[in-house]
């Protein structure tokens, strides 16, 4: 019992395993072939699929063996987003609301869930919506007022001077007064209208965690909070900041 508690406390690395139900397609085409089973809270045994044509040779002379896996967590085809998010990231919110950092992510083929695991539908949303709800509910009431704190990467920050937050104060009015423009421009090509401020859709999911599943976790009255936010997507080695501003190229309408 000893030696399992300093394991657990010196791991920095919890590695969660979603299992996905079938799809209808997978179901028809006879893929359910009990190649996964889940023992108890944190393991899993595979086992080739029974149509595998060495699989079916090795039979003959040797028993089928199986290889088992251990994770922090497993959560079953039967598992809700509200489960997984409160299996897995909840406490990480609660950590990163005491001041600690944390970096989630997924992984998995084509075609595991990651996208439905992480963002989730818009009737059923994910980690990452579950996890801003629960952040902007907890902080309501206890933003910091003032404008002179700018990120430094993902860890630190550094303090502007009167002058510096005048610099960062016309660039932002700048941005988004160039971001207007072309919401104005885009509108009148394509007569579709754009409304002011709604920088999400309407029906986005990050929008869309029910009141049932909306919570606040426990945060300390005399702490303030500053909230920067990078959306970023790594493609073919390269990382793309999908909060950029986009260069428009700006053309010439002529009318007859």
């Amino acid at each position: 019992c000893q030696q399992d508690t300093i394991k657990s406390e010196s791991e920095n690395l919890q590695v969660y395993l979603r299992v996905r139900p079938f799809t209808l397609t997978e179901s028809g085409n006879g893929e359910s072939q009990e190649c996964v089973t889940i023992e108890g809270p944190d393991t899993v045994v595979l086992k080739a699929p029974r149509s595998c044509h060495s699989i079916r040779q090795s039979e003959k002379s040797l028993p089928q063996t199986a290889q088992r896996f251990s994770f922090t967590q497993v959560f079953g085809p039967e598992a809700s987003q509200k489960k997984v998010f409160e299996g897995s990231v909840r406490t990480l919110v609660q950590d990163v609301l005491g001041g600690g950092n944390c970096l989630v992510f997924t992984y998995g083929v084509t075609n595991a869930g990651k996208t439905f695991t992480f963002l989730g539908p818009d009737h059923d949303s994910g980690l990452l919506p579950r996890s801003l709800s629960v952040i902007f509910n907890s902080i309501e009431g206890r933003l910091y007022s003032r404008s002179d704190l700018k990120p430094q990467r993902c860890r630190d920050f550094s303090r502007l001077t009167l002058d510096q937050q005048a610099v960062e104060n016309m660039t932002d009015f700048i941005t988004l007064l160039q971001e207007t423009y072309c919401k104005a421009m885009a509108a009148a090509f394509t007569n579709y209208t754009v409304r002011a401020g709604s920088s999400l859709s309407s029906d986005s999911s990050l929008n869309n965690v029910s009141e049932a599943d909306s919570f606040c976790l426990d945060v300390a009255s005399n702490v303030r909070f500053s909230v920067w936010v990078s959306f970023c997507e790594i493609y073919n080695d390269n990382i793309h900041d999908l909060l950029e501003q986009v260069k428009h190229t700006h053309t010439t309408a002529h009318w007859t």
